[in-house]
């Protein structure tokens, strides 16, 4: 097998473990077996070690001696900052946004709001936890600047270890009725009440933040 090949086997068991988080499929704390990995993805360990070590380098894998890999647990200290560092970014996303907005980008997120609201009705909690990450990322890659996007996908996915394992409501702190008044401001290119609606989302998506650290996870294996 070639060096491109082993790579994308790589690429394939990160990007399914990220978005297993990004959708609060698996949470903070869950182990993550080596044989369980091998055989849903149908590879040897060495591709499952490999990709466990990018995952550890990308902050979402805890890697310890003796006890194997597990998602990674972070601490309330660590979702403050993360959430100040959202504002920030997402404030500067949303001011780009405004400016630079065209009608395709418009079409795209009328289109991502109505897959959102069914799900909502639908009451498919993943579908609409996943829709909720890529409303942000849409939003950002409309600046065309990868780095920022790139940072933004971090930032989710570490929301998404926060909120899966400080979370207090089981089904979504991010409704789309906070999306879709968005959108509205970003359609009428309101700078002020886009910025301070999504300041006001991202409040809300932190106060529903246990206070203090949750001491009955229970942990799994995955």
């Amino acid at each position: 097998m070639g060096a491109k090949e082993t790579v994308a086997i790589e690429e394939n068991i990160v990007d399914a473990i990220v978005n297993d988080v990004m959708e609060q499929r698996i949470k903070p704390g869950t182990r993550l077996s080596e044989k369980s990995l091998c055989e849903r993805f149908g590879v040897s360990r060495m591709y499952v070690r490999r990709a466990l070590l990018t995952l550890a380098n990308k902050g979402i894998v805890e890697l310890q001696a003796n006890k194997g890999a597990s998602i990674r647990r972070p601490t309330l200290q660590q979702a403050v900052i993360l959430f100040e560092a959202r504002r920030a970014i997402e404030s500067i996303i949303i001011k780009g946004v405004i400016e630079q907005r065209n009608e395709a980008d418009i079409v795209k997120l009328n289109t991502h709001m109505k897959l959102e609201e069914q799900a909502f009705i639908a009451n498919d909690r993943y579908e609409l936890i996943r829709l909720s990450v890529e409303f942000h990322l849409l939003i950002a890659s409309f600046q065309n600047n990868h780095l920022l996007t790139g940072f933004m996908k971090t930032l989710v996915t570490e929301s998404s270890l926060i909120t899966g394992m400080y979370g207090q409501h089981s089904f979504s702190n991010c409704p789309p009725s906070e999306h879709r008044h968005l959108v509205d401001a970003i359609k009428s290119q309101d700078q002020q009440l886009a910025l301070d609606l999504m300041l006001a989302h991202l409040n809300h998506i932190e106060a529903d933040l246990a206070i203090s650290p949750a001491s009955g996870l229970d942990i799994k294996t995955y």
